[in-house]
């Protein structure tokens, strides 16, 4: 009896779920890793920097509004974000740091707590967002005002790799946007026809052919990380509308064409977390070995299936537990139990 009522519980919760977004995280995902893979190579190879510039316009901003779509309850994105944000950001921020000075023998740059190690921007941005989003929303037109903080942050100094502030406003108006997205607004956005969707897809691919055969603007220009040159404020200032444009609609496009039923793709979306993580330490070894770096069209191949693995490993269930229970563990060692009446 008991073993048939937790079944119902487990078809009662998949049913519930929300496979459009389990599938394009998993999607998301995959292009975190992909794009990390041709961050070498990017450079030396054009071809490898128009996908690579692809990837980068819209990637993190579409993940970044996912996580916003699933904080719609503000009180308690703020009760846990110390716990599971912060802290595990904390964490791992020491460990990627130990692993870049004695397994790959980096040159010393010192440990900070405050300026993220490579990838782990996320977490701390995510900490923020959260920990904010109670206040944010009580301020009047912020979703608009946040595009215009976006754009105009890239004129102050301030916002640069410091606690990540240079991305984390930035990347703000996602985190709103996705947060102020309602089931009726991704139904509206679903019944667009899918034609449209798919010819946003050609136009970004061709813009990011022009922006790398004409060197319209530089790549880093994509990371929305740090302020605009002072000899060319007002061009890059346009180059970021430019970005937050074409985001825009890939995100649409995205939601328009993901399949919403259960799939392969659903299961990797389940837990993006530890294959953000993980491939934060596998990715720089493999560069290491520089495996056909004088190969570019045979490196985008292996750079593909080198994904697909991780991806496919670091989502396992298994790999989660796991995670989550040595995180869990140094955490307990950190903080006092609750107690209870």
């Amino acid at each position: 009896m008991e073993a048939r009522h937790m079944k119902e519980a487990v078809n009662q919760q998949e049913k519930s779920r929300d496979y459009l977004f389990d599938n394009m995280r998993g999607v998301l995902i995959f292009l975190v890793v992909f794009g990390h893979m041709l961050t070498s190579m990017k450079d030396q190879y054009s071809a490898i920097k128009i996908i690579y510039v692809f990837i980068y316009f819209f990637h993190m901003p579409a993940l970044t509004f996912i996580s916003g779509y699933f904080s719609k309850n503000p009180d308690k994105a703020r009760t846990q974000a110390f716990k599971t944000i912060l802290l595990p950001y904390l964490i791992l921020n020491l460990s990627t740091y130990l692993f870049k000075m004695l397994i790959l023998k980096e040159q010393y740059f010192g440990f900070r707590f405050f300026r993220p190690t490579w990838g782990l921007w996320y977490l701390f941005a995510l900490f923020l967002w959260k920990f904010f989003l109670k206040d944010l929303i009580s301020i009047k037109y912020v979703l608009p005002f946040s595009f215009v903080f976006g754009v105009l942050s890239g004129f102050s100094k301030e916002f640069a790799s410091y606690m990540a502030l240079g991305r984390t406003f930035a990347f703000l108006p996602f985190f709103l946007l996705g947060y102020y997205c309602s089931k009726e607004h991704i139904e509206k956005i679903r019944r667009i026809p899918k034609i449209i969707s798919l010819l946003i897809f050609i136009v970004v691919g061709i813009c990011s052919v022009c922006i790398i055969k004409y060197d319209i603007f530089q790549v880093k220009n994509l990371f929305l990380k740090l302020p605009y040159p002072e000899e060319a404020d007002v061009e890059h200032m346009f180059y970021r509308i430019f970005i937050y444009v074409i985001a825009l609609l890939m995100i649409g496009a995205l939601i328009n064409i993901t399949s919403d039923n259960k799939s392969f793709i659903s299961k990797i979306g389940l837990n993006t977390m530890t294959v953000y993580i993980f491939h934060l330490f596998i990715v720089p070894i493999l560069e290491k070995f520089e495996i056909l770096n004088d190969k570019p069209y045979l490196y985008m191949a292996y750079a593909v299936v080198i994904s697909i693995i991780i991806t496919y490993l670091f989502s396992r269930p298994k790999v989660s537990k796991y995670y989550n229970k040595v995180i869990n563990g140094v955490i307990g060692l950190i903080i006092t139990k609750e107690k209870t009446d």
